[in-house]
């Protein structure tokens, strides 16, 4: 319903923008009254007895050059007939005339180009085209024209056929073969010459040929049958024997040793030699005797090698794998080494072997631990262990979360549950909050019912008041100490109304220009709230 106003308005002068007349099929008859009347889809306002309601559409129509307007009526309620005004250069007017730009109306067949016209070709004399002749768009060379439906004209390019052929030729070095080096359009896209050239190959050098197992100008017959010298292109003019099969050892005049699988050997070369010598397998593994070979990850739990398949073992099955010195392996995923729950293994953590064994024969005791991590942490001891927020649901709101190992705690109140959803079943005396009492003997943290947080609120910064049925004005007088309120009035319906309101550091005054009564609303209660 509309909120009624119980005092009059000034607005000093100010403008009243964006407002809405009142809608209505009825008014009552004051004067100066203004509504828009939704029967007839007018504005108007009343005057008196004798006049009554106005429209609000007062306006003057004058005559034009082609329309009279042909007013009836009252000034006040003026009746506007309007009509052309030309007339026909003979005869009457019908649907064969039209309206000329003089205000006249004159026959259409006297439009000048109505029944005929003209058009020209880059050839040829100009064509007259009558209302009852055909225009027929003829097509030329390799362009085809299409008349169809909704007066469409549909000009096309003609397809060309085209016709290609293939060649192979193998030209020798010094022959020709003819090409095509470039292609001439016209400005339309279409080929007008082309421009063939002729391709010669260069003549190549005659290569000379070695001839059979020759090896510094020395033929051993074809290929390499046996064995012969040859001086190497290196400093010193080394000789080296060149066998073509493993009959002789690798001796320091022999190329390569291979035996008769193809596989080559050289000779061991002794402890501590250059390193820029071909070294052997017993060489290498000499040099790599006590050193760590890192071999994958493993379960501790179940004792299978990751990324294995089929699964192998390293513990807790009879198939393990054999071992040797310096194996390594990290934990993956933490369980009992050798199912030995005196040596529990974490991820992180690792094995050496100290003592190789041979596959289902390992122990316990053929590898070295090493802890990746210490004890983990306590009340009492300092150890490793991590931060995380609880479960509990009256310790809900905590959040922790981690960046390079730092774990970082904050009250987390989006994360909470929005109690909205509960209220309804909810003692308000039932829900708390954290505050910090500042003004206690001892400051301390303390927590307050939310209950008790609004009786205080309200006894603090609230008040009110009434205007009794047949009074003019009432008073509220509080304990605020500032002219900083809220002031709300209301009848007793609950419907929000309209004073004239008066403030002053203890008291707010309401005041009506006319009583109320039960029938108009009632006594009106005066609400009263402290701001800042």
């Amino acid at each position: 319903m509309a909120i009624p106003f119980l005092n009059n308005i000034t607005l000093n002068n100010n403008e009243i923008q964006n407002v809405r007349l009142h809608n209505t099929g009825t008014s009552n008859n004051a004067a100066g009254q203004i509504f828009f009347n939704t029967g007839v889809k007018l504005a108007q306002y009343y005057i008196d007895a004798i006049d009554g309601w106005v429209s609000l559409k007062e306006y003057t129509f004058g005559d034009g050059d082609y329309i009279d307007a042909n007013i009836t009526g009252t000034a006040a309620k003026p009746i506007i007939t309007p009509d052309l005004s030309a007339t026909a250069v003979t005869g009457n007017i019908d649907a064969t005339k039209y309206l000329r730009g003089d205000n006249k109306w004159a026959e259409i067949s006297t439009i000048p180009g109505t029944y005929s016209w003209e058009f020209d070709g880059d050839s040829g004399p100009t064509q007259t085209v009558l209302s009852t002749d055909t225009v027929t768009f003829e097509g030329g060379t390799k362009i085809t024209t299409l008349a169809s439906a909704g007066d469409i004209l549909k000009i096309s390019h003609d397809l060309q056929t085209q016709t290609d052929s293939t060649s192979v030729a193998s030209p020798a070095d010094g022959a020709t073969f003819t090409v095509v080096d470039s292609v001439t359009r016209d400005t339309t896209g279409h080929a007008t010459g082309l421009n063939v050239k002729t391709i010669t190959l260069p003549s190549f050098p005659t290569i000379p040929t070695v001839g059979d197992g020759q090896i510094n100008g020395v033929t051993s017959g074809l290929g390499i049958s046996g064995s012969m010298s040859a001086t190497a292109n290196q400093s010193g003019d080394t000789t080296f024997t060149v066998a073509s099969n493993a009959s002789i050892g690798p001796t320091v005049s022999t190329l390569m040793h291979r035996d008769t699988s193809g596989y080559g050997y050289v000779v061991t070369p002794a402890s501590g030699d250059s390193s820029t010598k071909i070294p052997t397998t017993e060489w290498v593994n000499q040099k790599l005797t006590g050193l760590l070979e890192f071999k994958g990850g493993f379960s501790a739990n179940t004792g299978v090698i990751a990324n294995t398949s089929p699964a192998e073992y390293l513990t807790d099955n009879a198939a393990r794998v054999a071992v040797e010195v310096g194996d390594y392996y990290v934990v993956t995923i933490a369980g009992d080494f050798f199912s030995n729950p005196l040596t529990p293994l974490t991820p992180g953590d690792s094995v050496i072997v100290q003592t190789a064994a041979v596959a289902g024969a390992s122990v316990e005791g053929d590898f070295i631990v090493v802890q990746s991590d210490t004890d983990l942490a306590t009340d009492a001891v300092v150890g490793l262990g991590n931060v995380k927020k609880s479960a509990v649901a009256t310790l809900d709101g905590i959040s922790v979360a981690y960046s390079a190992g730092t774990a970082s705690v904050g009250l987390d109140i989006q994360g909470l549950t929005y109690i909205t959803s509960t209220l309804a079943t909810v003692d308000l005396q039932g829900i708390e909050i954290p505050i910090y009492n500042g003004e206690a003997a001892t400051a301390a943290n303390e927590k307050i019912e939310i209950a008790d947080l609004v009786t205080l609120i309200n006894d603090k910064y609230n008040d009110r008041g009434t205007i009794a049925i047949g009074d003019l004005a009432g008073t509220v007088t509080h304990n605020m100490g500032t002219k900083n309120t809220i002031v709300q009035t209301i009848d007793q319906n609950g419907d929000t109304v309209f004073c004239d309101i008066t403030r002053t550091t203890s008291t707010v005054t309401a005041t009506i220009s006319v009583a109320q009564t039960a029938a108009t609303g009632g006594i009106i209660t005066i609400l009263v709230q402290k701001i800042g």
